[in-house]
């Protein structure tokens, strides 16, 4: 048979069309990290969960600080950058007030941003700045330390994603962490995107632990009886309209070694709670700088504050005695300066 040049031509273009290799088309659901927060969502042993993504690169090196709060329960964060912090803490299941634990995200999934202080070049003191962190962790609920357990934090800040709400009060389910009584927790930074820092339920000990900006207060023991002791050592706090440190319940607060810039009180025993328990504060070592009130106390009902080593400036009152009243009364200023009773500091407390 004999084929013209038009049909030669025709059946070479057959040939390779059908030798072609087929293309398939993919989709934009890569194995990518996500850029909803500005950073990867790291699979670790944290128990993170992604809220925007389906995926998530590992990093090829992490390092874990270890926490013993329980056992096997792990932080629930929406995100997390550089160093994951592996805990043990548990996710709070107070809802009481704001709505749910594990509502605390935009619902964009990413995490409202705030300006902090200038970071510092390491942990301990900072010389009034924020240290450095270690890595960054957005977490989707309140985190418990169960009682008597501790978490070190490795110097990750941990915040909640959620813009600050001002003075408006937060519940439990609000805050960054919680500590049973006899807990401990180390070495956190507790990042500006929060409502509620850290509540404690009585005899709890912070070490090194910073808040980058303060919303509603920094630190609030809830409850805690007559003979126990909250240890606070080292740390600082910045930017707080109002309150940084809040002794709702009764026994002792001891702080030092802490730094404390911007602020409104610095400490201030509850004033008008349903219970007027008598409160006390010890202070030392403390380097305060622009605020109202160093210790706020209410002498009718036993509260002192006692204030040693310290160097203030820009600071209106070291002590100021309130006169508490009844829940949903507001207390009365009585008097500020040292007495020797109430207030109790003397000239190792510097003042410019």
């Amino acid at each position: 048979m004999k084929f013209s040049t038009v049909q030669f031509a025709a059946l070479g273009l057959v040939l390779v069309v059908s030798a072609a290799p087929s293309i398939t088309r993919r989709d934009c659901d890569l194995d990518l990290p996500s850029n909803s927060t500005g950073a990867a969502i790291l699979d670790t042993n944290v128990n993170a969960k992604a809220s925007t993504t389906k995926k998530s690169s590992k990093p090829k090196s992490t390092k874990t600080p270890k926490a013993s709060a329980t056992d096997d329960a792990g932080f629930d964060e929406a995100a997390t950058t550089t160093k994951a912090s592996q805990a043990t803490a548990t996710d709070s299941s107070d809802t009481s007030e704001t709505g749910s634990a594990g509502s605390a995200l935009p619902s964009s999934g990413a995490p409202a941003t705030t300006v902090i202080p200038t970071i510092g070049n390491g942990g301990g003191s900072s010389g009034g700045k924020v240290p450095a962190s270690s890595g960054t962790s957005v977490l989707r609920a309140a985190q418990t330390i169960a009682a008597g357990g501790s978490f070190d934090g490795g110097m990750v800040m941990f915040d909640r994603g959620v813009s600050c709400t001002g003075q408006a009060e937060g519940s439990d389910s609000d805050a960054v962490f919680q500590i049973e009584k006899g807990g401990s927790i180390s070495n956190v930074i507790i990042g500006p995107n929060q409502i509620e820092g850290i509540h404690c339920q009585g005899a709890c000990t912070l070490t090194n632990v910073w808040w980058a900006a303060v919303c509603e207060d920094a630190f609030t023991i809830k409850n805690q009886a007559a003979g126990d002791t909250t240890k606070i050592v080292g740390g600082g706090a910045f930017g707080a309209e109002d309150k940084v440190l809040q002794h709702n319940g009764a026994g002792t607060l001891d702080v030092s070694g802490f730094t404390v810039v911007k602020f409104g009180k610095f400490y201030r025993a509850c004033g008008n709670c349903a219970t007027s328990a008598e409160r006390h504060v010890i202070m030392s070592d403390i380097t305060a700088t622009d605020g109202d009130i160093l210790a706020g106390v209410n002498g009718n009902f036993g509260d002192t504050a006692k204030i040693t080593n310290s160097k203030l400036s820009g600071v209106k009152s070291v002590c100021t005695n309130f006169k508490g009243v009844p829940k949903g009364s507001e207390p009365t200023e009585v008097s500020e300066g040292a007495d020797g009773k109430t207030c109790i500091f003397g000239s190792d407390v510097v003042s410019s």
